[in-house]
């Protein structure tokens, strides 16, 4: 487990490990936008080592923030890279091979800093999302243990993505604590206040509004390495700890979160 680093993460430190978890496309390209934003306004590099499928959203959501894409590429401003081809750079056998890991991701980091020497770089990267998709739990944790040591020594802001499914109770019990506890900070996932509604909710109706009261509590108490959000934390309490009910409550969860707001709301 982690025990945390101080630096910036994504909207406030120099230098962390971040995860976002995330469910659909636009979600993902508009956090990962924000996030290196907030860092080229003032000089820091970008370094986004995306997939196919985000290139372009991730290209469009910067021009909507008053990036041009293109230019910041020229200027240096901006280093991308594949997901897949450079996963594939340094993967060996079952997992990573950290001597190629720091070739390959040492060469983006110096290219980014190039004639900035010493200027904080923010690095988005989707090789451990990848890795995940297809079941490589361990290899994108292995993954995970080398940018690490990166951002330890590099002073690297970086921000990492899983999707997955923050209502599937195995998900739940075998996935998200080892991704958490991988990180400094876990940026809220979903839309955050929705989703602490919809937990709220879940909990109370499944509970009771007593039990369901100090059951959040227990959760929001519990020791932890990385900071997880709320209602994020109190469904990984529920998933270990009340494994009998923990379906059911998922379950009322993602129908409350998913149902339609009422005409009219904001």
């Amino acid at each position: 487990m982690r025990t945390g680093t101080a630096g910036r993460l994504p909207g406030e430190a120099l230098c962390g490990h971040a995860v976002r978890i995330y469910h659909e496309d636009a979600e993902l390209v508009a956090c990962v936008a924000g996030y290196l934003a907030e860092g080229l306004v003032v000089g820091e590099p970008a370094v986004a080592v995306v997939t196919r499928e985000h290139r372009a959203g991730l290209a469009a959501a910067l021009a909507r923030l008053g990036h041009d894409p293109v230019a910041l590429e020229a200027e240096g401003l901006l280093t991308s890279a594949d997901a897949e081809a450079t996963l594939a750079c340094f993967l060996e056998g079952d997992g990573p091979s950290a001597q190629r890991f720091h070739t390959v991701i040492g060469a983006l980091l110096a290219e980014a800093q190039r004639g900035r020497p010493g200027k904080p770089v923010r690095v988005f990267g989707e090789m451990v999302d990848l890795l995940s998709r297809r079941g490589r739990h361990e290899a994108a944790l292995a993954v995970e243990e080398l940018w690490d040591d990166l951002v330890g020594r590099r002073g690297i802001s970086l921000l990492c993505a899983y999707r997955l499914d923050l209502f599937d109770a195995e998900t739940q019990r075998r996935v998200l604590p080892r991704v958490y506890g991988a990180h400094d900070h876990v940026e809220p996932a979903l839309d955050p206040a929705r989703l602490e509604q919809a937990v709220a909710h879940a909990l109370d109706e499944a509970l009771g509004r007593e039990e369901a009261e100090r059951a959040r509590r227990l959760a929001v108490d519990a020791p932890r390495d990385a900071h997880v959000p709320a209602a994020q934390l109190a469904l990984l309490w529920i998933s270990a700890r009340m494994p009998a009910a923990a379906e059911r409550i998922l379950a009322a969860a993602r129908a409350a979160y998913e149902r339609p707001a009422p005409a009219g709301a904001r």
